[in-house]
């Protein structure tokens, strides 16, 4: 008997669960249904992102175009949850410049090199670099994928404050899987 009445008890807490599980996904798919994808090309790059991001302005001189989440814009105008996009003239050859570039950083205490390895970018090599750094007081996760192009490095990076880093990094990810270099 009360082995029955607690097989009926797990019985209606796991179909509570899957009801409660459900509704979730339909809420999530609510709000989501004004989303549309929109397009952004320049400088020989093709990129689609969701309509909840929007371009921004990036302080970087070799930015060719910058994306911000749109709820992550602060009061002073500046997203908080970005992917840059970067083209840089070199010299010499590709890894050695990336590579340099990491080294210089790790110099820097305010910078922590989490991960680095080689990934694609399309059918192009790249490689993707994984770091923290703390600037003024907010500590951020970034991550910044390279490849070359015509004797141009270019690099996408986004970042994040470390408690809003996994929210947002499948946006990245989806831009660097779908990407039109040209």
């Amino acid at each position: 008997m009360v082995n029955d009445n607690f097989k009926k008890g797990i019985i209606i807490i796991s179909l509570f669960m899957i009801l409660v599980g459900v509704v979730a996904c339909v809420n999530a798919a609510d709000d989501n249904s004004d989303i549309t994808m929109m397009t952004l090309s320049k400088s020989g790059l093709v990129i689609h992102y969701p309509s909840n991001w929007g371009y921004s302005e990036s302080t970087s001189n070799y930015s060719i175009m910058a994306l911000s989440k749109l709820d992550s814009v602060d009061s002073f105008g500046i997203g908080q949850v970005t992917i840059n996009v970067e083209k840089k003239p070199i010299e010499g050859d590709f890894y050695t410049y990336v590579n340099d570039t990491y080294k210089s950083m790790e110099k820097d205490s305010s910078f922590d090199l989490v991960s680095s390895g080689g990934v694609m970018v399309g059918n192009i090599d790249a490689v993707e670099y994984i770091y923290t750094s703390t600037q003024n007081g907010v500590e951020k996760e970034h991550k910044a994928v390279w490849f070359e192009k015509g004797g141009q490095a270019y690099v996408l990076l986004y970042s994040a404050p470390l408690q809003d880093f996994e929210n947002s990094l499948y946006v990245f990810d989806y831009i660097i899987s779908d990407i039109q270099v040209t």
